[in-house]
């Protein structure tokens, strides 16, 4: 995959720069390869319904396929289940596949003493692998930002953490998840 940006005509959705980057990321770490199906996660906020967007607009280019995987947290009552419906038609109006899991994280983190966050995030992993073990999916696109990014590291610094434990957050995980805006500020994407 070329990083050069002129080779494609976007859409006036996002600014040309996030596109741009996003496309940069992507050739810089080898994310993606022609051929690939990519499940974005999309939990209904402006990162991940951008990287959905994003990637819509390079998948031609790109040669890659997409769906979207949502995971319903079931922690804020209506709100979770308005987000799934948001989902859902989100799916529909782009006429993509879409996979949708439940799973009650607040009574999982009281089963396993976790917190919630943790909790919640290792449901979501968890999950993520089973799409890929199924063969759903090639790989998991993520929306983490440059920005979620400063925040790992500030949050590990403030906890105490060693030089080791001071990366941020990675580009690739090894169980197949991506994170193609890892380069673009939060602030971008808005």
């Amino acid at each position: 995959i070329r990083a050069d940006c002129a080779q494609f005509a976007f859409p006036n959705v996002y600014n040309e720069g996030v596109r741009c980057q996003v496309l940069q990321t992507i050739a810089k770490y080898g994310m993606l390869q022609p051929g690939n199906r990519i499940c974005v996660a999309v939990s209904g906020g402006a990162d991940s319904v951008a990287l959905l967007h994003i990637l819509r607009e390079l998948a031609d280019e790109l040669g890659i396929t997409l769906a979207l995987a949502h995971l319903n947290h079931k922690l804020r009552g209506e709100e979770s289940e308005a987000d799934e419906e948001f989902v859902r038609d989100l799916a529909t109006t782009t006429g993509l596949r879409v996979f949708i899991h439940s799973v009650d994280v607040a009574a999982e983190a009281s089963a396993t003493s976790q917190n919630l966050e943790q909790t919640g995030r290792n449901c979501r992993y968890q999950w993520f692998t089973s799409l890929l073990e199924e063969g759903l999916a090639d790989k998991i696109a993520v929306g983490h930002t440059r920005s979620d990014q400063a925040e790992t590291v500030l949050y590990r610094v403030l906890r105490g953490a060693a030089s080791a434990g001071l990366a941020g957050v990675r580009p690739i995980l090894p169980r197949g998840v991506v994170r193609p805006l890892i380069g673009v500020r939060r602030a971008d994407i808005l």
